[in-house]
């Protein structure tokens, strides 16, 4: 009833769309988590039981071994000790007391539907840890250091417990496809014009000169062009909007000039940020989207950039710190083994009683319905088999 009664009232948290679109602000509201502390209780009976239930597992088959009910089947064996190797070669294992003897199979499966239970309450409580830690917001310059983050619940500046720093920022884009025009800057004539991607790259003078496009950037619109001569590098060749600069080539033999090229798209944006703590480096790595940078339990992703008037470039981060994170994973797997020993790994259990000079083979558990009685009789043509 509790489950249902909580699957009505998560509708109207799914389909009424809340402001600034926050779904899991309906979830967090103190009535629902009340629901789930319920929940919560109400696993942890379940799961008290079914360990005791578990544990009590021999007092109970040696308590049905009292009785004879209707089921039981009649063997051909004349002794306990012959009987209990073969059920041991059918993956039975047990004990012996008196003139009766229960085994079991498949104990695995017997404890899958407890390991589902503690798996949830895990999570449960790895959620409960997950509210000490905390989500915010980084946005910063260059070189700033930042000894605080905006805390996205509280709405305020909070400590950060270290400085962060970023000394480098970077836009890394797919090839990009360039147009533009070689001149001769003696004649002034047009060599002519030419279509490539960064990497590629044209020869020129009869193969004398080799001309690779080594990067575009396409913020600051700069060209830079690898000069080969006879198979050497020369040097670069870096095209400004308004100038360049020949840098080792003395001269090229050409001017670039009336480049194009087509809107660039975003490979991966990367920082490098530095770790700093009482006036002392303790970190520094690169961080790139999908690729965090972790300190102290803090996750820092990539998350934003952008450009001011002046040229000054900015980087935002987001940071995250979950305690009950690591909980949560190691019990969604335990969840995920335990329904697969629920279901897959069946739990079965018999006994053998003695009446007279006569020996019963009785169902204790995991022999419900017709099946399982076709089981429990195949299972007594197997004993006779071996016992002749």
């Amino acid at each position: 009833m509790l489950l249902l009664g909580m699957a009505l009232v998560a509708i109207p948290g799914t389909i009424i769309r809340p402001e600034m679109g926050r779904y899991e602000l309906f979830y967090q509201t103190p009535w629902f988590r009340g629901l789930l502390v319920l929940l919560s209780l109400n696993l942890l009976v379940c799961t008290l039981r079914t360990i005791q239930r578990n544990l009590r597992d021999r007092q109970r088959f040696e308590t049905q071994l009292s009785n004879l009910p209707e089921t039981a089947i009649p063997l051909k064996g004349k002794s306990l000790d012959l009987l209990q190797p073969i059920l041991a070669s059918l993956g039975y294992r047990g004990d012996v007391t008196g003139n009766r003897l229960w085994a079991r199979r498949g104990r695995t499966g017997r404890w899958g539907s407890t390991l589902v239970h503690c798996s949830l309450l895990a999570i449960m409580f790895g959620a409960v840890l997950g509210e000490r830690g905390f989500v915010g917001t980084i946005n910063t310059y260059l070189h700033d250091e930042n000894r605080v983050y905006f805390d996205w619940k509280s709405q305020q500046d909070k400590p950060l417990g270290f400085t962060l720093r970023v000394d480098r920022f970077a836009l890394r884009y797919y090839p990009i496809t360039l147009r533009f025009d070689l001149v001769d800057p003696a004649e002034g004539r047009k060599i002519g014009t030419f279509t490539l991607l960064e990497g590629d790259s044209i020869s020129l003078a009869d193969g004398q000169i080799r001309v690779l496009v080594k990067h575009f950037n396409p913020n600051d619109k700069v060209l830079t062009l690898g000069i080969f001569r006879q198979g050497s590098f020369a040097g670069d060749y870096l095209v400004f909007a308004d100038d360049e600069r020949f840098g080792a080539v003395k001269n090229p033999g050409f001017q670039v000039k009336n480049i194009k090229f087509r809107d660039p798209v975003i490979k991966q944006i990367e920082s490098d940020i530095v770790i700093i703590e009482k006036g002392r480096v303790v970190k520094q790595g690169t961080i790139r989207v999908n690729e965090p940078l972790t300190w102290r339990g803090i996750k820092i992703f990539q998350t934003a950039y952008g450009r001011d008037k002046a040229g000054f470039w900015s980087t935002g981060f987001q940071l995250s710190k979950d305690p009950g994170e690591v909980i949560v994973w190691i019990a969604a797997v335990l969840l995920i083994l335990g329904l697969g020993a629920a279901f897959i790994v069946p739990y079965r259990a018999v006994g053998i009683r003695r009446v007279d000079d006569l020996f019963y083979l009785l169902p204790l558990h995991g022999f419900r319905g017709e099946s399982g009685l076709e089981l429990l009789a195949d299972m007594a043509r197997k004993l006779d088999a071996e016992c002749e």
